[in-house]
């Protein structure tokens, strides 16, 4: 598990609807980030921290267009030049605060921490799911108290769905075969479980007691997971039996080596009613809470001995290319960083 962070990547600042004209503070792999929109819409994104006195500029207010700090008055346009100082009128050029580039896609705003000239936003996850027709989407912000490779990893190996999420999504599918393949930006797996009982969410959904089930999983680098789940009911009764698909964005943006932010979106390719919904809602809560729990309680073991053995089996392929990947990727930037200097 690599205790550092690829810079040089796009990650979920925040969900649109969280970005407005008041400063909304954000700790982003381990660096603070203040975020707000001008008065024409476009987010902004400033290092949350004045270099006055180093208070976090997210205490301020915004004016028209520019975030003036609380504490002394130093005001900031949205490059992160300063352009007013309180009790002088010359303000010198070298004095700012770092901006970052943004770029506001599938609902959500993505920010690029790393070398401004190399943030480009082709690079960007497609999570259109979130706001495209034809799709259903429920959303979910969970901080967890874990390094991000560890929800990763929960990901990646879906054989922890049979114990951990028993009452909602989980079915006995322990005997489910597994394709994996790995590419330069990916690893992406294929598991398939035939004739399984159907997990109690479906069954709420009106399916037959046995299915077929195919999750695939698609992990892109630094932190984004793809999970499309089709479930197909076993009633040969029927002259087309009912197939549904959820299709599952997480994108597990590291706060801090021990912390993370969780986004998640969730979306049905089946309308339904409102009761439906809520209980989608209600249920993917469910499901990520008890997520939660049992991760947040991995990172304390591992923190007691973070040097204490552990086995990896077949079935944790994904989560070993997905380490060998970013140990990669990462060591590769801080290579040419190094070059660089």
């Amino acid at each position: 598990m690599s205790g550092k962070f690829q810079l040089n990547a796009w990650y979920v600042a925040a969900a649109a609807d969280e970005v407005g004209r008041a400063p909304l503070a954000r700790l982003l792999l381990s660096e603070p980030v203040v975020l707000y929109r001008r008065g024409d819409g476009v987010p902004v994104a400033l290092e949350d921290r004045c270099c006055h006195r180093r208070a976090p500029l997210s205490k301020g207010k915004i004016v028209g267009d520019r975030l003036q700090c609380g504490y002394h008055g130093f005001t900031f346009d949205a490059s992160g030049a300063c352009v007013a100082i309180p009790g002088q009128e010359r303000v010198p050029s070298s004095v700012g605060v770092r901006s970052y580039p943004l770029a506001e896609r599938h609902g959500f705003v993505w920010i690029w921490m790393g070398d401004a000239r190399k943030a480009d936003p082709s690079r960007i996850p497609d999570f259109k799911e979130n706001v495209a027709s034809g799709w259903w989407p429920t959303r979910v912000l969970l901080p967890i108290k874990a390094h991000y490779q560890l929800v990763i990893e929960n990901l990646l190996d879906l054989s922890h769905v049979a114990f951990v999420h028993g009452e909602t999504i989980g079915s006995d599918d322990t005997r489910a075969t597994l394709d994996w393949d790995r590419g330069s930006d990916y690893v992406k797996l294929t598991r398939k479980a035939p004739d399984i009982a159907t997990p109690p969410f479906y069954l709420l959904n009106g399916m037959a007691p046995r299915s077929d089930q195919v999750k695939t999983i698609t992990f892109i680098p630094p932190c984004f997971v793809s999970i499309l789940v089709t479930t197909t009911e076993r009633a040969p009764e029927k002259a087309k039996p009912r197939s549904l698909n959820i299709l599952i964005h997480h994108a597990c943006v590291p706060e801090t080596e021990t912390s993370m932010h969780y986004f998640v979106v969730s979306a049905r390719d089946y309308e339904g009613d409102a009761a439906l919904a809520d209980k989608s809602h209600q249920t993917l809560m469910k499901v990520f809470n008890e997520d939660r729990d049992i991760i947040e309680a991995q990172q304390q073991c591992i923190e007691l001995d973070p040097a204490s053995p552990y086995v990896s089996t077949h079935l944790d392929w994904g989560s070993v290319q997905m380490r060998r990947m970013m140990n990669e990727l990462i060591e590769q930037e801080a290579a040419a960083l190094q070059a660089a200097q």
